[in-house]
C-alpha cells in the first residue's frame, strides 16, 4: 500500500504545531533549559526558524501574520542569546547568563498568540485550528 504524500498545507500545519512545542520550551524559561539542556533549548526553535544569519523564516500558510511577527520577535532575542553565549555549556551556566529569563516573556507572548487559535490536525487539512493548546 502506497502512502499519499502530505499536501503543502498539511506540512505547514504540522510545522506550526512543532513550532508551538519549541516556543513552549522557551516560554518555560529556566525550566526549559533544565529539561532540554542548552543545545536543544536553542535547536528546537532553530529546527523550524533559522538563525538570522542562516536565512529567513519561511512563509507558513497555517500561521497568521500576528503569529509570524511574534515568532520573528522570539527569533531576534534568541539570536542575540545564541550569539552572546558559548556553544557548549551546562544548563546552570546558561541560566546564570540570564538569557532564559529575558527570552521567556517574549516566548510567552508568542505562545499566547498561537494558543488563541490552538493546534491544527496532523492528518487533515483545516482552515482553522481545531485542537486546543496542550
Amino acid at each position: 500500500m502506497q502512502m499519499e504524500e502530505p499536501s503543502d498545507r498539511l506540512i505547514d500545519q504540522r510545522l506550526r504545531n512543532r513550532i508551538i512545542d519549541a516556543v513552549s520550551t522557551l516560554a518555560d524559561g529556566n525550566d526549559g533549559v533544565l529539561r532540554e539542556w542548552p543545545t536543544e533549548y536553542f535547536e528546537m526553535f532553530y529546527d523550524y526558524i533559522p538563525h538570522g544569519r542562516d536565512g529567513v523564516m519561511r512563509r507558513n500558510s497555517a500561521m497568521s501574520e500576528e503569529e509570524r511577527q511574534s515568532l520573528l520577535d522570539v527569533s531576534e532575542i534568541l539570536d542575540e542569546a545564541c550569539d552572546a553565549t558559548p556553544q557548549t555549556m551546562t544548563p546552570d551556566e546558561l541560566i546564570q547568563t540570564g538569557w532564559p529569563k529575558r527570552i521567556q516573556p517574549v516566548a510567552k507572548r508568542a505562545l499566547e498568540i498561537m494558543s488563541r487559535h490552538g493546534r491544527f490536525s496532523e492528518d487533515e487539512e483545516q482552515d482553522k485550528p481545531s485542537l486546543p493548546q496542550t
